[in-house]
C-alpha cells in the first residue's frame, strides 16, 4: 500500500467514526428531548399517579402495574397523552345471554341492555329482552332475548280540531261568536305490531296518511267600545248610512234586577242601547240626537221599532223620558 493509498484509508475511516459519533448524540439528545409527564390513571375506585415518557395508553397502563383484560375498555380526557391527562379504565362485567336455547357468557362494559343487545348485533325490533332495555347491567346478570312475531295493522284516529280566535272591531268589547263550528279529522295508520307470545309489547308506525282534514273552529272575540257620549244635541250629525224613526225610552243597569251587563257581556252603562236584534243589529253603531253615539249591544222586552238607552241616573232616565226620534246608523 502506497503512502497516498494509505492516507486515503485513514481518511474514509475517520469520516465513518465521525457519522457514527453523530448518530449516537443525536440518539441522546433526542431520549433527553422526551420530557416526563405524570398522567392519571382511573381503575377499580382508584386514582394512580404515573410519571412516564411514554405516548401509548397502553404502555402507561402496564408501567403503572395495571391489568386488563381482552374485554376492559380505556379512554383519554385529552385527545393525546400530554402532562396532566387522566386514564380512565372501564372493567368490563360478566353476563350471561340467553337467546332461545342458546347461552352464551361474556363480558361487557355496555351501560345498559339496549347499548349490550346493540353491541352484540341484534335488532331490537326483532327481540323482546328481559329485563326490558333501560335496565343497567350488574354483574352476573342474566338477560333473555325473546324473538318477536309481528304483523301490519292498519288503524284510523279522530284528529282533534284547533281552535282559532280572531279579534273582530265591529263587536262590542266583551262579545264572543263563533263564525264556524270545528270539526275532527281522521287519520289512517299502517303499523307494525309487535308480539312476545302473543301479548302485545311494541308498535311501531310505518305510515300516516289524512282522510278527512280537521276544520277549526273560528271563535271571534269583539273589540269595539263605544265612544265616549255627547250628552246634549249640538245639532251637528256624523256621516251616517241610513236613518231610522223609532220610539225611544231610557233605562238603568240596575232595572228589573239586573247583572249590570248586556246581553252581549258588554257592562251597561251610557252608550249602551238595548233593541230588537231582529229590527237593529246587536254591534249596530248609532247616532241618538240628545244623547249621542251608542252601540246597539242589549235586548230588552220589546219589539220592533222600540229601543232603551242606557242611563248613568235615575234623573237622567227620568230627564229623557220617552221620545218619537229619528236616529241614524253610523259607518261600522
Amino acid at each position: 500500500m502506497t503512502v497516498k493509498e494509505n492516507f486515503s484509508h485513514h481518511i474514509k475511516f475517520a469520516r465513518i467514526a465521525m457519522c457514527l459519533t453523530l448518530v449516537v448524540i443525536m440518539s441522546v439528545v433526542a431520549g433527553f428531548s422526551k420530557t416526563n409527564r405524570n398522567i392519571h390513571i382511573v381503575a377499580d375506585g382508584r386514582t394512580t399517579v404515573v410519571n412516564t415518557v411514554h405516548d401509548d395508553p397502553l404502555r402507561i397502563i402496564s408501567q403503572a402495574g395495571i391489568k386488563l383484560d381482552s374485554a376492559d375498555q380505556y379512554s383519554l380526557s385529552t385527545k393525546n397523552i400530554k402532562d396532566g391527562t387522566t386514564i380512565t379504565i372501564q372493567r368490563a362485567i360478566p353476563v350471561t345471554i340467553k337467546v332461545d336455547d342458546n347461552t352464551r357468557k361474556m363480558k361487557t362494559t355496555a351501560n345498559n341492555v339496549q347499548s349490550l343487545i346493540k353491541d352484540m348485533g341484534y335488532d331490537s325490533l326483532d327481540f323482546y329482552a328481559l329485563p326490558n332495555e333501560n335496565t343497567a347491567i350488574t354483574p352476573n346478570m342474566l338477560i333473555r332475548l325473546e324473538p318477536l312475531t309481528n304483523k301490519i295493522v292498519f288503524k284510523e284516529e279522530n284528529e282533534p280540531f284547533d281552535t282559532i280566535y280572531r279579534d273582530d272591531d265591529t263587536l262590542p268589547t266583551g262579545t264572543t261568536k263563533v263564525i264556524q263550528e270545528g270539526a275532527a279529522g281522521t287519520d289512517r295508520f299502517m303499523v307494525k305490531e309487535y308480539y312476545n307470545g302473543g301479548k302485545k309489547v311494541d308498535e311501531q308506525i310505518l305510515q300516516k296518511s289524512v282522510i278527512k282534514q280537521a276544520v277549526p273552529k273560528i271563535v271571534v272575540n269583539g273589540t269595539y267600545s263605544p265612544p265616549a257620549p255627547v250628552m246634549s244635541d249640538d245639532g251637528q250629525i256624523p256621516p251616517y248610512v241610513a236613518v231610522m224613526h223609532v220610539q225611544a225610552s231610557a233605562y238603568l243597569a240596575s232595572d228589573g234586577g239586573g247583572s249590570g251587563y248586556t246581553a252581549t257581556g258588554m257592562l251597561a252603562q251610557h252608550g249602551v242601547v238595548a233593541v230588537d236584534p231582529n229590527f237593529i243589529p246587536l254591534g249596530t253603531r248609532l247616532y241618538i240626537p240628545g244623547y249621542g253615539e251608542a252601540v246597539a249591544a242589549d235586548t230588552g222586552g220589546f219589539s220592533g221599532d222600540v229601543i232603551d238607552v242606557c242611563m248613568d241616573s235615575y234623573d237622567e232616565a227620568i230627564s229623557w223620558g220617552r221620545r218619537s226620534i229619528n236616529i241614524y246608523v253610523l259607518p261600522s
